[in-house]
């Protein structure tokens, strides 16, 4: 069974008293986290009328890691964007003193205020991410989004040089489980600390396979792709992740669960700073 491009999916959230595609509420909450936590606004592009916004550390300091964390990807993963703003409204300003820290709160716009996978133009923004002489390149499948990425390919890999962590959905799924890069390494603490934050809401998926690749013990490791966290682990990043939450299951444990795994990445990351 596969994902639909643009079947709508729509959820209430309780602990933010909306529904799940109300960009309005998103962006207004979103903008009170960054004036609270002071961070640096870069609007990367514009997508239709919404803008592609990098936040990053005010401040930051040459000798502390650089991880990157996103979401909003894909318009019917809404729970990932949402647990960026409950992870952002836990964070103190002393963490800037710490790691520096970048974030893109919501990649596709227009696909989350329609709650449907893809853009409005009918592309996917998490493929077209390909890679030729340690540079990326915009192919037939990049999107809107894509473009304006891979056009500040640069300062992203700079940002994501200690580590790359994309939220995610699973439309068709109970279960979570994360696809985890550790290049020229097995599995480790870094990939099994983020799929034991997403177990602790919900079940493991079953080993099997999922798009063609072997699912074990929770975690798709090492498969590269035109995906932009294969695409920044093969630019450089030490570490990288996508996690995926059940879209099947309650939105505001999916809410939940994402928070949880972006503060496992940054404390692992904190960890090996």
């Amino acid at each position: 069974m596969n994902r639909s491009s643009f079947q709508q999916f729509h959820w209430h959230s309780q602990q933010f008293g909306c529904a799940s595609n109300d960009i309005d509420c998103f962006y207004q909450q979103l903008q009170h986290q960054m004036q609270r936590l002071a961070m640096a606004k870069q609007t990367l592009g514009e997508i239709a009328a919404y803008p592609l916004d990098l936040y990053q550390s005010a401040e930051p300091q040459a000798d502390k890691a650089n991880i990157l964390i996103s979401a909003g990807f894909h318009g019917e993963e809404a729970a990932g964007p949402w647990g960026m703003l409950k992870f952002l409204s836990q964070l103190e300003n002393d963490i800037f003193s710490q790691i520096n820290l970048s974030v893109l709160p919501l990649v596709n716009p227009t696909g989350f205020k329609a709650g449907h996978r893809f853009n409005q133009f009918g592309e996917n923004p998490n493929r077209g991410f390909a890679v030729e002489d340690g540079q990326a390149v915009v192919s037939e499948e990049s999107s809107v989004e894509g473009k304006l990425l891979i056009a500040h390919q640069d300062l992203l890999k700079t940002l994501s040089r200690d580590g790359i962590l994309t939220c995610h959905e699973d439309v068709l799924q109970h279960s979570c489980y994360v696809y985890s890069f550790e290049p020229g390494q097995a599995a480790g603490a870094f990939s099994t600390g983020l799929r034991d934050s997403l177990a602790h809401y919900f079940t493991l998926a079953a080993d099997s396979t999922i798009d063609g690749w072997n699912l074990d013990k929770g975690l798709i490791h090492n498969h590269y792709d035109s995906s932009f966290e294969s695409c920044l682990v093969q630019l450089g990043a030490k570490r990288g992740a996508c996690s995926e939450t059940p879209a099947l299951e309650d939105f505001d444990q999916r809410i939940n669960a994402n928070c949880a795994v972006m503060q496992q990445f940054l404390n692992f990351s904190l960890k090996q700073s």
